[in-house]
């Protein structure tokens, strides 16, 4: 009995020392799970007050427009690239040559023009001719002036030229004149082979544009301007008949440098002031004609007599084609 008893009491002790553990285990347990369960709320709140900052920045984002996406400016543009990237020399763009004029059409009598401006390699397409009919703007402008209805002179025998020229300021200027179209070809390749020589002529304006009532006072009148003209149904000077100019086959050039000169009373008479220095033929000055000038050597050239070799009176500004 004894031993039975005693072997009762060992177990029971053994019993009580397994629950003992198993209940140190379950507190330990126990308040493992409850610190877990303590920071798993702290985590649930945290999580909670992100979600609440998230949806209220959300909410305000809804209600406040979205900016506009503005593009930056080319000037923010070249500052920003000129902040960033290192200075580079740009490089020196060609300058572009002015494109040639195709021909003197709708230019101005008088207008300068760039040499650059020019074809050189193909010059004749600047020296222009048009047939003049009843009606057209430039017959209206001559007709009652330079140019009047007569028996002699058909308005159908003469042609507007343009041709450009070299002024005395050196300057390419557009030129105009009237001649008969017998001599068309002529003039336009004598004041060819001048401009390419860059002779100088001040101006070449037909007479209309000095017009002051009769042909006699309107040639004199163009003369007192320097100016180098053709056509004019007018008759010679001191004369009855019709002079080369009526038919346009006569040019007078650079009239101030190359006066109208008389002997008849045995010394030098002339009716414009501004030739006074230029009577006597053999001062060197500029714009001379003499048998030495380019203008005499191209105009006989092509056939054209010049007054300065006439005895009496001597005109030398004049070329004249019979």
């Amino acid at each position: 009995m004894d031993n039975k008893n005693q072997r009762r009491n060992g177990r029971g002790k053994e019993n009580n020392k397994v629950i003992l553990l198993l209940a140190i285990l379950c507190g330990v347990l126990a308040a493992a799970l409850a610190l877990a369960s303590v920071a798993l709320c702290r985590k649930q709140m945290q999580v909670n007050q992100l979600l609440g900052m998230l949806t209220e920045q959300q909410e305000k984002a809804e209600e406040e427009p979205e900016p506009e996406e503005s593009l930056p400016s080319p000037a923010t543009e070249a500052v920003t690239e000129a902040a960033t990237e290192p200075a580079v020399e740009a490089p020196t763009e060609p300058e572009t040559e002015p494109p040639y004029l195709e021909s003197l059409s709708g230019l101005a009598p008088g207008t300068v023009i760039e040499a650059a401006r020019l074809d050189f390699s193909d010059i004749d397409k600047y020296f222009m001719s048009w047939e003049i009919e009843e009606g057209d703007n430039l017959y209206e402008r001559i007709n009652g002036k330079s140019y009047r209805a007569n028996d002699y002179v058909p308005l159908s025998t003469l042609r507007y030229l343009k041709m450009p020229h070299y002024n005395f300021k050196g300057e390419i200027q557009v030129g105009e004149m009237i001649v008969n179209k017998d001599v068309t070809e002529d003039v336009q390749a004598i004041f060819k082979e001048l401009f390419e020589a860059q002779y100088q002529i001040e101006s070449m304006y037909l007479v209309d544009n000095y017009w002051t009532g009769d042909p006699d006072t309107t040639d004199s009148a163009s003369i007192d301007k320097n100016n180098t003209s053709a056509f004019c149904f007018r008759q010679v000077t001191g004369g009855s008949k019709l002079s080369n100019h009526a038919y346009g086959k006569a040019i007078d050039i650079n009239p101030q440098q190359n006066p109208y000169v008389s002997y008849s009373s045995g010394s030098p008479r002339w009716s414009h002031s501004n030739a006074d220095d230029y009577i006597k033929r053999d001062t060197g000055l500029p714009h001379v004609i003499t048998h030495e000038d380019l203008a005499f050597k191209v105009f006989k050239k092509y056939g054209f007599q010049w007054g300065g070799d006439w005895n009496n009176p001597k005109d030398y500004q004049h070329f004249d084609k019979n």
